[in-house]
Formats: C-alpha cells, sequence, structure tokens
C-alpha cells in the first residue's frame, strides 16, 4: 500500500456522489445566474430563483440519504458523512435566509460561497475515490 492509497477516502456509492455533487454545483452556478437576473432589475427571475434553490435542497438530502443507507455495507470516511450533513444544512441555510430576505441576506450570500467550496470538495473527494475503485 502506498501513500496515495492511504490519502484516498472511503466513499459510499463515489460515482452517485459525484453526479450528485456536480448537479449542485451545476444548480449554484445558475442560482448565482438567475441572481444576477433579478437584481438587474427583471423581477421574473426572482421566483425562478426561489423555487430553484428550494429544489437544490433534494439533492444534498439525497446525498445524505445514500451515505446513510450504505453505511453498514459500504462504509465512508465519517469526515465525508460530516459533509453530507453539513453541506444539507448549509443549503437549508442558504434557502431560509433568501426567502426571508432583509438583513438575513447578509448570511445568505457568504453561505451560498461556502456552500460552493463543500461540494466542490465533495466532488473532488468522490472522484478520487471513484478512480481508486478501478
Amino acid at each position: 500500500m502506498t501513500a496515495t492509497d492511504l490519502a484516498v477516502r472511503r466513499v459510499a456509492a463515489p460515482r452517485t456522489t459525484a453526479i450528485l455533487a456536480g448537479l449542485l454545483a451545476l444548480g449554484v452556478l445558475v442560482e448565482a445566474a438567475l441572481a444576477g437576473g433579478f437584481l438587474g432589475g427583471s423581477h421574473m427571475w426572482k421566483s425562478w430563483h426561489e423555487n430553484l434553490g428550494t429544489f437544490l435542497i433534494l439533492i444534498p438530502l439525497a446525498s445524505l440519504l445514500v451515505g446513510l443507507a450504505l453505511y453498514r455495507r459500504q462504509p465512508e470516511d465519517v469526515l465525508m458523512l460530516a459533509n453530507r450533513v453539513v453541506l444539507l444544512i448549509l443549503v437549508v441555510t442558504v434557502v431560509v435566509t433568501g426567502n426571508a430576505g432583509g438583513s438575513l441576506l447578509a448570511v445568505h450570500i457568504p453561505a451560498a460561497v461556502a456552500m460552493v467550496g463543500l461540494v466542490v470538495r465533495q466532488a473532488m473527494i468522490a472522484a478520487q475515490a471513484r478512480d481508486a475503485e478501478r
């Protein structure tokens, strides 16, 4: 076993995890584009932004359910499972603070940026684990 083998984290369903993380990352990019649309003055984009944000809760929830469902059969690192939980919490925080508006937007945008960092990290770890399985 080499040092490279030790650096690869165990991930339950790495391919599914990578796909879900990629979808969430894409969704967040679309969210930013929609936010730019309604901040630019076109208010029709605001409802699209809100609806997509609410829908995006399902992706980290599905990722967490995959991790928990496969935990006994295909255990993953505790840090990866914690990543799934924190990502779900961040997405819910972003949606709740975005819907509340007002001064909570000071939390909405930094939480969304943190969410992007976590989802990219999750996608990279899952891709490394998937490549290590081959």
